[in-house]
């Protein structure tokens, strides 16, 4: 038994049309987060690269005193108050809107943590502030080596 179908609906026109709409809006759609998550990506790297370069700055805050009577050896010790001068002077020069949350040494090791926020062009109307905040933590250590 066959039933029989209106000659319009049997036609196919216009189902191109349609594809296209929905293939060009998965594109759209695919753009918007390879951007976002670019933006992101590219703006917690940043932070990462100005953290790094902050403790490596906290771990050259050697004891000056000590350093002038004994020399570059493995007895010198960082200076906590210079360590947290250089580095919050290394994230004052440095350019962006980077906030240093917390300056800290464990044992001989310069710890820093920086947060920032970053404002994704596309997904930003996800959250209430349109910005996400990113955090991030580096750390350094002064040591030398035995001629």
């Amino acid at each position: 038994m066959s039933v029989a179908v209106p000659q319009r609906l049997r036609e196919d026109r216009g189902s191109v049309l349609i594809l296209s709409l929905g293939f060009i809006v998965v594109c759209i759609i695919a753009v918007a987060v390879v951007v976002d998550a670019s933006t992101v990506f590219l703006a917690r790297r940043a932070l990462q690269s100005q953290a790094d370069s902050a403790a490596l700055a906290g771990a050259q805050a050697i004891d000056i005193g000590e350093y002038y009577a004994n020399g570059a050896s493995p007895r010198i010790r960082l200076d906590p108050a210079a360590v947290g001068g250089a580095v919050r002077g290394h994230v004052q020069r440095a350019r962006g809107g980077a906030h240093l949350d917390g300056v800290s040494l464990r044992d001989q090791e310069v710890v820093v943590r920086m947060s920032d926020s970053v404002r994704p062009p596309f997904s930003g109307w996800l959250t209430p502030s349109g910005r996400y905040t990113l955090t991030v933590e580096a750390a350094a250590t002064l040591t030398y080596r035995s001629g």
